[in-house]
């Protein structure tokens, strides 16, 4: 019961901490939205897609159970899901720190870069296109 403890103190503290840069991306969020109707400064400036594109949406999918329809938008929010869920394990309750979270979260990235290249070649869906 102290180790839950410990982890809910640790992750309040993590969140205090994190405050400015929340609010930061909540002020940003809501000022690109009011202006260009979008959150992606890629998708702003150049009207593509970024590598990250669909994520929030795919999440929002995986919440909701619609498993198939998160996959064909954004198949790595799986891998996102699944390292988030080890850190949290790692951090707020084992108080440890694998190096396996950085090697998995390299292998991420490097899959995101695939993937984009992947979709430049054979296109991206409809949902990450530009919709002024």
């Amino acid at each position: 019961m102290e180790r839950i403890r410990a982890g809910l103190r640790r992750l309040g503290k993590d969140l205090y901490n994190l405050r400015y840069a929340v609010l930061g991306i909540a002020v940003y969020y809501a000022t690109v939205h009011i202006l260009f109707g979008q959150f992606c400064p890629m998708m702003i400036a150049l009207h593509l897609p970024c590598p990250g594109c669909g994520m929030t949406r795919a999440l929002m999918l995986v919440l909701t159970g619609h498993l198939q329809e998160a996959w064909r938008l954004q198949p790595l929010v799986f891998g996102w899901i699944f390292l988030a869920i080890l850190f949290a394990v790692n951090r707020y309750i084992l108080d440890r720190k694998p190096k396996i979270l950085t090697y998995l979260l390299v292998i991420l990235l490097l899959g995101a870069i695939l993937l984009y290249l992947f979709r430049i070649k054979t296109g991206f869906p409809i949902e990450l296109k530009w919709q002024p």
